[in-house]
């Protein structure tokens, strides 16, 4: 597994101290899990999973790929909801922007 966690902080450009904040270790634990010391605890592994995208399968047993194209699928799908409530979220004030400045013309004049 010590390899494939390397390759995984390469990947996101992470230092052992980065990765560990991220699962709630120290930068000496991720170093022992990278040289096969210690295996660190599935809710770790959890734990880093719900803040980076990669195959668990992979991190374990080295079956499959780092990221298999599901993953890639899902996060795509994550990233344009997210993308679509900000557009709506804007659109939205704008639209009560116009309204309340409407709304103040409007009465000032009477």
């Amino acid at each position: 597994m010590g390899p494939r966690l390397i390759q995984l902080r390469r990947r996101y450009k992470l230092n052992q101290s980065k990765l560990g904040e991220l699962c709630g270790v120290t930068k000496a634990a991720v170093s022992q899990w990278e040289t096969g010391i210690s295996t660190p605890e599935i809710k770790k592994l959890i734990e880093l999973r719900s803040k980076l995208i990669f195959s668990l399968d992979w991190l374990i047993t080295g079956e499959g790929e780092l990221i298999n194209s599901s993953l890639d699928i899902t996060a795509d799908r994550k990233e344009r909801r997210q993308d679509t409530r900000r557009r709506t979220c804007r659109r939205d004030r704008r639209q009560h922007q116009r309204r309340e400045g409407t709304s103040t013309s409007v009465s000032d004049t009477q």
